[in-house]
């Protein structure tokens, strides 16, 4: 089996099957041992999980995932790809490739076997993180841990505090539906080729509680409409919306009540404050 920490093997190895990187792909591949382990070591496998990985790439991850795992379903959506998954592969009875776009598939149909614990583990294209990331977390799926491979910009937002600059949209999000936590910052070195910033492994541990999909429709509406018009207090950011959530005095009253001041700025309201509101207007 090919090393596939190699740069040099990688890079023989795209040659000989006439390959290159395709930027509008977002496709980086990792070439290096230490950043690997790191990532492995995060996700805590055993036998009884199920991975999901979104990008087998050249299968640097997916073998060592393979090793680990009762069983790897890795997405890919370049199928020039499949030649090479081919020999970096095999042997491995356990990994499922499917060729496609993960964004237009519905993650359930991935958990083929519901006797493993589902589990995320993938190097993200950074083009569509934010994308990928809200596509899996609102999947209806009892994750048991998530770890990326993300932009560190991306990495800072998802554990970002209220109040500060980079906390957003993906903010709240991410700390909703899980605990954040940056494992390590890793160098564009490790990639081939190298992108032009550095990336961080990020791991998120999802929070165990009881929903109500009303709630969750009205929180996550709140949230991207609060942060579409950041620049603008609370009050006027969700007036737009006002007809989709009961009305100007039903949010008014919602406000009074939880002691939320409309004049605030929506990036001051934490994950629990944006789900309290959510929670007040979506009861009958």
């Amino acid at each position: 089996m090919p090393t596939l920490t190699s740069p040099r093997v990688v890079r023989q190895l795209l040659e000989k099957y006439q390959l290159t990187a395709k930027k509008q792909l977002g496709q980086n591949f990792l070439t290096d041992g230490n950043t690997l382990q790191k990532i492995v070591r995060a996700a805590e496998l055993d036998a009884s999980d199920l991975v999901v990985e979104i990008g087998t790439g050249i299968g640097t991850l997916t073998n060592s995932l393979a090793e680990r795992a009762g069983l790897v379903v890795t997405v890919e959506t370049d199928r020039a790809l499949a030649p090479l998954h081919e020999e970096v592969l095999a042997g491995h009875t356990n990994v499922r490739i499917i060729y496609g776009d993960i964004l237009k598939l519905d993650p359930q149909t991935l958990i083929t076997e519901t006797h493993f614990k589902p589990k995320v583990v993938a190097n993200l294209p950074y083009y569509i993180t934010t994308p990928i990331l809200f596509h899996l977390l609102e999947a209806g799926i009892d994750w048991h841990l998530l770890v990326f491979l993300v932009q560190k910009e991306v990495a800072q937002r998802m554990v970002s505090p209220p109040g500060n600059k980079v906390y957003g949209a993906l903010s709240v999000m991410i700390q909703h539906y899980c605990h954040p936590e940056i494992v390590g910052i890793v160098p564009p070195t490790v990639f081939l080729p190298q992108p032009k910033v550095d990336s961080a492994i990020v791991r998120l541990l999802p929070r165990r509680r009881e929903t109500d999909p009303r709630t969750e429709r009205f929180f996550s509406l709140l949230v991207r409409t609060a942060f579409a018009y950041r620049r603008k207090n609370l009050y006027n950011s969700l007036r737009c919306i006002f007809s989709e959530l009961g009305g100007e005095k039903r949010v008014e009253e919602a406000f009074q009540v939880l002691g939320i001041n409309p004049q605030q700025r929506g990036e001051t309201l934490s994950p629990e404050e944006f789900y309290a509101l959510a929670s007040y207007l979506a009861k009958d």
